[in-house]
């Protein structure tokens, strides 16, 4: 008896000393685990083009690995960033992710609540990523591929909104809606192909109102769908999508898109149709009212007509003026035309509610004694404001899309607005019913409102209407009293140089005043002068002998010379 309590009391002894040698053996190894496991996921990240950041790496027996404070930097300001990652085995290897943020470009960021993902080959080439809380319907899986490596995503009944929160600088950007799809990728060494086939329900896009609430709102909802494959090629630096389908706040778009050289010399090569384009729809989507200066009535027909529009451009984009863009618009009108719309076609008041001035109410009609009907405009003030404004006027459906291109790349490659590319009809609707807001918001209001202006006036009114109220100058608005105040005569007795300088200060009438402050026009304003008139001579408007005349002519503002 005494043998087999002593052996007993030497086997405890020896379990025991070994579960120590085991616990101090497990210690020493796991400082060593976890720097390995660090040193892995680092590495990783490198291939990849990126850093990767931890600030603790913890291994033990519930979790079984635990990382605190996980930065993953891709460059060029996009970062992933977790407060917690762990690591369970509840059958299967579950990843828990804690306050999980994306920051990309331009100040978007999306938020991620808690989530958890079943994972399977999470160190090898076939990794499967299952979302299981807070919801499931989104897996992503990576394949080894023999060029590279191959990604694929899909999404079923997924609720983006419940489980991104996308914002753009502290503003909520989009609510992703109810999604179904897939995302295809496949990466190789020389070029990157995808696949894009997504769509979603009730998804809300940033609106584009500029309105003072603490919180910026969403836009109606909207149903979105898009389709799309393309190549991305590194040698030689082509991006091509031969073949693009999508639907937007009801209207339907197709396309191709090709760009190539981009190392070198950019030439793109842009196809786009809309069908179907519901201004009302547009605009309730963007989160923006149909103007109250349309005056239309609470629950009337909000209806503002719908357009089809095809645009291609080609041409090489460090060259705007080799960009060839041509374009084709039809527009449906509305079943009922707007009450102010359909006022204009006869006489009206009109006051201004930009601009500088008492904002005086301006008489359009015959009665009043500033008023000028376009036919006793003389016909080269309207050849000159042409050229300067508005080229393709009597061509276009209200929207000149080809010069649209040319005015963004020039605006870019200067750093600001050195131009623009509004129409006159554009111009007329935002000084009609618009305030200057530069919001992208209200280009699409202006846009809406300037396909009403041409089905509803004719290029003849909508250029009559123009000339009797735009401003010219503090409390000046109008061609006949313009050429009153800076040359003391009427419209039909200016000069050409004098009707160059009229036109010249269009677009910054306040702005160019301390440009002829002195009586006549600074060396700036002088050479925008001679450029309408260069012009004018171009295409014969004048002959060779009134272009000299009006180069040497000098032009007196302010009252201007006796006239014979």
């Amino acid at each position: 008896m005494f043998a087999f309590r002593n052996c007993g009391r030497r086997w405890w002894l020896g379990a025991i000393a070994t579960a120590l040698v085991a616990s101090v053996a497990a210690l020493l190894l796991r400082s060593t685990l976890e720097q390995a496991i660090r040193v892995r996921i680092e590495s990783a990240a490198v291939r990849r083009g990126a850093v990767a950041r931890i600030g603790l790496v913890h291994l033990g027996v519930w979790p079984l690995l635990r990382l605190e404070g996980f930065d993953l930097d891709f460059g060029h300001g996009e970062r992933l960033h977790a407060d917690i990652i762990t690591a369970t085995w509840p059958g299967r290897l579950r990843l828990a992710v804690r306050a999980a943020a994306l920051a990309g470009p331009a100040g978007v960021r999306v938020n991620l609540p808690a989530t958890a993902w079943d994972a399977v080959g999470i160190f090898g080439d076939d990794l499967q990523l299952a979302l299981v809380e807070p919801q499931s319907g989104l897996s992503i899986h990576k394949l080894a591929d023999p060029g590279g490596s191959a990604w694929n995503i899909e999404v079923h009944g997924l609720d983006v909104g419940h489980l991104l929160d996308v914002r753009r600088d502290a503003h909520p950007l989009l609510d992703g809606g109810i999604a179904d799809g897939r995302v295809d990728l496949q990466v190789s060494t020389d070029a990157l192909r995808f696949h894009v086939d997504i769509g979603a329900r009730g998804a809300r896009l940033r609106a584009l109102a500029d309105n003072a609430a603490d919180e910026p709102q969403l836009g109606d909802p909207t149903d979105v769908t898009m389709r799309f494959d393309g190549t991305w090629r590194r040698d030689g630096g082509m991006v091509e999508i031969p073949e693009v389908h999508a639907t937007l706040a009801g209207a339907a778009l197709s396309g191709s898109f090709a760009l190539r050289d981009l190392d070198t010399d950019p030439v793109v090569d842009l196809a786009l149709g809309v069908q179907h384009l519901d201004f009302a729809q547009l605009l309730g989507a963007s989160g923006l009212a149909v103007p109250e200066s349309l005056e239309i009535a609470p629950g009337g027909d909000r209806d503002l007509g719908s357009a089809t529009i095809d645009v291609r451009v080609r041409g090489r984009l460090a060259d705007p003026a080799s960009l060839s863009v041509s374009q084709k618009i039809d527009f449906r009108p509305p079943r009922h035309m707007p009450p102010a719309i359909v006022r204009l076609r006869g006489d009206f008041i009109f006051t201004p509610k930009d601009g500088s001035g008492p904002h005086r109410p301006i008489d359009v009609s015959l009665a009043s004694p500033d008023f000028i009907a376009l036919h006793d405009v003389p016909p080269l003030f309207v050849h000159t404001l042409l050229l300067a404004e508005d080229t393709g006027f009597y061509g276009h459906r209200g929207i000149d899309l080809r010069e649209l291109p040319a005015a963004l790349l020039t605006n870019w490659s200067r750093g600001g607005a050195a131009r623009g590319a509004s129409t006159i009809t554009q111009q007329l609707a935002k000084n009609l019913f618009l305030s200057r807001d530069k919001q992208i918001g209200r280009k699409l209001q202006e846009l809406a409102i300037t396909f009403l202006l041409e089905s509803a006036l004719g290029k003849n009114r909508i250029l009559e209407i123009y000339l009797n109220i735009i401003e010219w100058g503090p409390d000046l608005r109008g061609l006949r009293p313009a050429a009153r105040r800076y040359f003391g005569c009427e419209p039909q007795a200016l000069t050409p140089a004098e009707m160059a300088f009229l036109v010249a200060i269009i677009p910054g009438p306040i702005k160019y005043q301390s440009s002829f402050a002195h009586g006549t026009p600074g060396p700036g304003l002088r050479s925008l002068i001679d450029e309408l008139l260069a012009k004018l001579r171009s295409v014969d408007a004048i002959n060779e002998e009134e272009y000299r005349q009006a180069l040497n002519e000098p032009v007196v503002v302010a009252g201007g010379r006796p006239r014979g």
